[in-house]
């Protein structure tokens, strides 16, 4: 929604115009009026402004002066300035404030209506997705290394793309590797944070700890690294010779090691910090790449008993113990991955959107059913439970729910679901939960805005005479005036000004056919300040000009 402001110290000048724009209706337009520049600044505060039409002379402050303010609050807005004196000087003065046109009031209100357009097309190509794009395009460049490290991190946790999807992430992010050839992996750890202890000397040392490793490694390897946590990293290296399995890659671990060694010394001895490093056995795959961090970061957790400044090559799986089958695993990486959609069903239960939470659910019960049988299948089938059971606890005691669980969910059963056998009806039963929470959130949703829909209306047909814009109603029930607009229409099907001309149309036909006020003094009453406007108003709404009603209704 556009938002206009007129300004004018003559007030049959701003409601003419105003008027005049309303009949049009060529715009779609919420017009904010001022009858002086003092008042154009107090209305300054109330929203956005896009485009100011103002006169250039008033008493008290000047359009030019007022302009300023308005380009204080609101750089965008497009300006155009208003004056009875064919002033070449003012022409001038209103080029230089940035003004989109500037026009002679005897020119007419033509000239007026192509300076809007001229405006409004101002507004739409600075908006126009091309143009955004260009932008983003580049200013995607200071945004990469944030987006290959939440990338790569994703990578790391379990969320590893499909192979076409995976080439054409990394050309986008200029990740220096080949998606498409293994990878070695290395986790590193800071052992002790030395002087580094506040939040942002800790994001310092990563890059300086990284930028020592790059130092070493990347005259004859590609590499790059990412934050895995509060405490360790990832370094993620490719020879550059192509293809896999020659003597370079068999080298490639020696040569790993060797550099390690160095890069620890050089942090302990630049930085006065330890880091501890340990490399896989080998490159694997992207897709093993989640679950080769995890087998490095158990091992380096239990890696030597000082526990510091460790340097050590990931163990072969421990004697007599099985390696999981890839289905295993994929099923266990898949369940993870999945959990992290948490956050999703936070938002479908705020939603109210119970098919979203019934489908989430499905597909988490999908994913426990592929876990293998046995110790370790239960262990992961408890993980499922107690994170989906503390989500929805936490969620209700956050939502002050407590008292609505309650009354149809015993909290014993919350710390007692079976995990065994019975996995899908407990799966079941936690879903019954959310989509309770759903159902109830849906309807409090819609009692507030059957609420607010009342309030709107309660207060147009109350204060019908005094200012109904946009602006003023969406202060009312605190929302801003576009949201207000749509959803205003999507609950009613009408525009929230349409109801309003109804209204008005309603008290008017009321007030012509029992009292005997003047057609100025009705339109005064309804809240239109031009008896003209008023006038043709009226008959484009009903057909017949206020005084024709009145007579037609007294027969």
């Amino acid at each position: 929604m556009i938002r206009l402001m007129l300004v004018d110290d003559e007030p049959l000048a701003v409601n003419y115009l105003a008027d005049a724009l309303l009949e049009l209706e060529v715009f779609e337009v919420e017009i904010v009026k001022a009858y002086s520049a003092l008042e154009a600044l107090q209305k300054l505060g109330e929203g956005k402004v896009d485009i100011l039409l103002t006169d250039i002379r008033m008493p008290g402050m000047s359009g030019m002066e007022l302009a300023d303010h308005v380009r204080g609050q609101w750089p965008r807005c497009r300006i155009i300035f208003l004056t009875g004196y064919d002033d070449f000087g003012y022409a001038q003065s209103a080029i230089r404030k940035g003004g989109i046109d500037y026009i002679l009031k005897t020119e007419g209100d033509e000239a007026i209506i192509r300076a809007i357009h001229l405006a409004l097309d101002d507004i739409a190509k600075e908006l126009d997705r091309e143009d955004i794009l260009k932008k983003s395009r580049e200013q995607l460049h200071v945004a990469v290394p944030s987006l290959q490290r939440d990338y790569l991190l994703q990578l790391a946790q379990g969320e590893v793309d499909a192979f076409d999807v995976r080439i054409r992430r990394f050309a986008e992010l200029n990740i220096g590797l080949d998606a498409g050839l293994p990878v070695q992996i290395a986790l590193g750890r800071i052992d002790e944070w030395g002087s580094f202890v506040l939040p942002g000397d800790k994001a310092l040392l990563y890059y300086s700890v990284q930028n020592i490793a790059e130092e070493y490694l990347q005259m004859t390897l590609n590499f790059t690294a990412f934050p895995y946590d509060r405490g360790r990293f990832v370094w993620l290296v490719q020879s550059r010779v192509a293809g896999e399995g020659g003597p370079e890659e068999e080298q490639l671990g020696k040569r790993l090691v060797g550099h390690f060694e160095l890069i620890q010394n050089a942090t302990k001895s630049l930085l006065k910090v330890p880091i501890s490093l340990i490399l896989a056995a080998a490159p694997c795959r992207w897709e093993d790449v989640p679950a080769r961090v995890e087998s490095l970061k158990i091992q380096l957790a239990g890696g030597a008993s000082n526990g510091q400044e460790i340097l050590m090559s990931e163990l072969p799986e421990a004697g007599g113990e099985e390696r999981r089958s890839s289905r295993d695993f994929f099923a266990e990486n898949d369940l993870r991955a999945y959990l992290r959609n948490l956050d999703l069903l936070e938002t479908y239960l705020d939603n109210g959107e119970r098919e979203a939470c019934r489908s989430l659910f499905a597909e988490l019960d999908a994913k426990a059913s592929a876990l293998s049988t046995g110790q370790e299948g239960d262990f992961l089938r408890l993980e499922l439970v107690s994170n989906l059971t503390t989500f929805l606890i936490t969620y209700v005691n956050k939502r002050r729910l407590a008292s609505l669980v309650s009354t149809a969910f015993r909290l014993e059963a919350l710390i007692g679901l079976p995990v065994h056998a019975d996995l899908s009806s407990t799966v079941r039963q936690l879903a019954a939960l959310a989509e309770s929470l759903a159902e109830y959130n849906g309807q409090k949703r819609a009692e507030r805005t059957t609420d607010m829909i009342g309030r709107i209306q309660h207060y147009v047909n109350k204060f019908l005479n005094e200012e109904l814009s946009l602006t003023k109603l969406s202060e009312l029930v605190h929302l801003s005036p576009p949201y207000l607009s749509r959803m205003y229409k999507q609950e009613t099907g009408q525009g929230l000004l349409e109801y309003i001309t109804e209204v008005r149309m309603i008290r008017s036909k009321q007030l012509l056919r029992t009292t005997d006020h003047k057609v100025q003094e009705i339109a005064a009453l309804v809240g239109i300040d031009s008896a003209a406007y008023f006038t043709r108003l009226f008959k484009k709404e009903t057909g017949a000009t206020p005084q024709e009603y009145r007579e037609s209704a007294a027969k």
